[in-house]
């Protein structure tokens, strides 16, 4: 398929176009504002064409990605469907920003979003492990250094006006997406954003959600000098799952004792994916099942085999709308100090947890 590309930065040069060269994709147009430094970027990664001629982003292509500013995403992604062309875009999809909804169409081009750890092998190994059981409660927490000055190409997401937000949007985003993969489309959200960028976006969430079954999640997310962390961690059932860190490929499974969890020892586990036994009593266990290299190899692939096979991606519009219900909750619920209940779901079916058919999301107007 011949590829344009809508974004220069980080993403699409180290991630989105060796991904196209590696699976044998043809990109052939790198778009942006600046055209300039998309005639660099083109070159540097042997694309034919570099321009900021916004016409030509869906002129003689197969496909779209789309890698600009959030506030971006949802009008280029509207263009390139109206132009009957598939889409793949970035992470969020629109987060709090008032761009509006865009949904894929029954019949029409194949559109995702980039929530590419939906495809880790250890994702996919925990949301084995939790089938069939009932998870009471899970904490998320995350931690990285970013504080880009004046002129920093990645000054922009501490904009929300650019951005959809900060920590929550840009970090927390792809956490909340795996909460909405494993158990579905919560009901509630209280959130507590602090610290904030002169430009406006957060660089401390606390947000808690709230599923209609009594599961119970935290996620934690900041941007600071601490130690970095990236736990994702389930509980019930008299079991503690955690990947920790989440991208490392390691799922340990532990048990819950009256003093509290039954602690392993990190010892690398089975190459070949375990499980393997680890200390932490009866039916502990533990798995290494790194990810790829390039975790968007992967997500184009499935995104090739879902438009070869006229079937939904691995997260299909709908389902990263989700997300951007969270976030604008989430914002609301801190302006508020109160809770947000989400809004009865309508419009498209997205699948549960369990495979089952789920009730549909709400459409964001965010």
């Amino acid at each position: 398929m011949r590829w344009a590309v809508a974004g220069y930065g980080d993403v699409v040069e180290r991630r989105v176009l060796p991904a196209l060269w590696a699976l044998g994709q043809e990109p052939v147009r790198v778009w942006g504002r600046d055209g300039r430094r998309a005639a660099h970027v083109a070159a540097r990664h042997r694309v034919p064409c570099g321009t900021d001629d916004e016409d030509s982003l869906t002129r003689g292509v197969d496909a779209v990605y789309v890698a600009t500013p959030v506030v971006r995403h949802v009008p280029l992604v509207r263009r390139v469907l109206a132009a009957g062309l598939p889409v793949l875009v970035e992470k969020p999809l629109a987060g709090g920003l008032g761009t509006g909804a865009v949904r894929e169409a029954d019949g029409g081009p194949c559109a995702g979003v980039a929530y590419y750890r939906r495809l880790a092998p250890a994702v996919r190994r925990l949301r084995e492990e939790l089938r069939g059981s009932t998870p009471e409660h899970v904490e998320v927490r995350f931690r990285c250094a970013f504080d880009p000055g004046p002129g920093h190409p990645m000054r922009w997401r501490t904009d929300p006006a650019l951005s959809g937000g900060g920590v929550l949007a840009d970090a927390a985003s792809h956490r909340i997406d795996l909460l909405h993969l494993l158990f579905g489309r919560a009901q509630e959200v209280r959130a507590r954003l602090d610290r904030r960028f002169p430009e406006g976006a957060e660089q401390s969430a606390d947000v808690e959600l709230r599923w209609a079954s009594g599961l119970r999640a935290r996620v934690l997310a900041e941007w600071s000098d601490g130690p970095p962390v990236d736990r994702f961690e389930v509980s019930g059932d008299g079991w503690i799952h955690t990947l920790d860190p989440l991208d490392s490929g390691r799922l340990l499974r532990r048990a819950v004792t009256e003093g509290g969890p039954e602690t392993a020892e990190g010892r690398p586990g089975s190459a070949g994916g375990g499980p393997r036994a680890a200390d932490g009593g009866p039916g502990a266990a533990e798995w290494l099942l790194p990810p790829a290299p390039n975790p968007h190899q992967p997500l184009v692939a499935d995104f090739l085999e879902a438009v070869a096979d006229g079937r939904p991606p691995v997260c299909p519009l709908s389902q990263g709308h989700l997300v951007d219900e969270v976030i604008v909750a989430a914002e609301r619920s801190a302006a508020d100090g109160a809770p947000v209940r989400l809004p009865p779901p309508v419009g498209a079916q997205v699948q549960s947890p369990a495979g089952a058919q789920a009730q549909p999301p709400a459409e964001v107007q965010a």
